[in-house]
């Protein structure tokens, strides 16, 4: 009677097993981002035919994240791997893949997604790098190639047409039998943006040639997408913060220049970002660069429509003054 009930555990746990695997083969695509604004253009476009994880939350800051020891499974498990590129993850994401055995998603594989392709990136300025981490990764992988360019292209939402589409191309290479889901999915989604382009287009149209400094190297496609100046940055060089006698001789500047506008992400040193505000007599405005629900904000064009508002309710008050 022992053995009759051992047999039959063991044909459960078997069919169980099975049954396992089958479902997990019917869920599709694993598919890891860096940052939880690709892993939302990644599930509209995948829908119900993939399983996305962003290895980070939209709230934190995307230079610095702290490698978890969850990655492993999440990476070792995935098919596709979606990366920012232009070096955003160098910090952290080459730690994270120290311990990762899936070799399909590491660069030059199948599995592997940098979303830049194709992306018209905005070079960085020799002063912009000088004696940071930055700096140095440019002299190893060749500054002749131009291969770092300003990593934030996505806040451009002409961009977000092309990481899209880098998106579609990818899904329907690695998964064939569902390329015509995911092109409908995708048509879908660059409609939409395109839509909602049309709007912030014009609501930005008054305000070309708005000259306004920003805490971090951020805005500079949305600046060259809108006509705005970047007269200044808070951090002197790429992720380096401002010493006092730096931040005294930039207060003084937009005193002198009449500069009304600080650009901040939520991560950055807002405390410092309003002494700046409070000395030049600018209006800090804080702007939600990655998708968060702690922040309402669950999808990229949600994040965007966040930006533009913001933006918008900004430069309209600064317009009257």
């Amino acid at each position: 009677m022992r053995v009759l009930r051992i047999i039959l555990l063991g044909i459960v746990l078997l069919l169980n097993l099975v049954n396992a695997l089958f479902v997990e083969a019917k869920e599709g695509l694993r598919i890891v981002t860096s940052f939880a604004h690709d892993a939302s253009i990644i599930k509209a476009i995948g829908g119900d035919k993939v399983i996305v994880n962003s290895l980070s939350h939209g709230i934190q800051n995307p230079h610095y994240i702290q490698p978890k020891p969850t990655y492993a499974a999440l990476l070792n498990r995935a098919d596709i791997l979606a990366v920012n590129g232009q070096l955003l993850e160098v910090a952290w994401l080459p730690t994270a893949l120290s311990s990762c055995r899936n070799v399909k998603i590491l660069e030059g594989h199948e599995g592997y997604l940098k979303l830049s392709e194709g992306v018209d990136t905005i070079p960085y300025a020799p002063e912009d790098l000088y004696d940071t981490p930055f700096f140095h990764l440019n002299l190893v992988v060749g500054v002749g190639e131009n291969r770092i360019g300003n990593h934030h292209y996505y806040i451009d939402p002409g961009n977000g047409l092309i990481i899209a589409q880098n998106v579609y191309r990818k899904l329907a290479e690695m998964d064939p039998g569902n390329e015509p889901y995911y092109k409908a999915n995708y048509e879908t989604l660059i409609s939409k943006l395109k839509e909602k382009m049309v709007g912030w287009d014009a609501a930005m149209e008054p305000y070309k040639g708005v000259q306004l400094v920003t805490y971090h190297r951020t805005f500079n496609y949305l600046a060259r997408r809108h006509g705005f100046t970047i007269f200044a940055y808070i951090e002197p060089r790429e992720t380096i913060p401002p010493s006092a006698a730096y931040m005294a001789s930039l207060v003084q500047r937009m005193k002198s220049n009449n500069i009304k506008l600080i650009l901040v992400e939520h991560y950055q040193n807002k405390k410092l970002a309003q002494e700046v505000a409070n000395q030049s007599g600018a209006t800090l405005v804080t702007l939600a660069t990655s998708v968060d629900e702690e922040l309402g904000i669950s999808d990229y064009i949600q994040m965007l429509d966040k930006i533009y508002e913001e933006l918008t309710k900004a430069l309209r008050v600064l317009n009257k003054s």
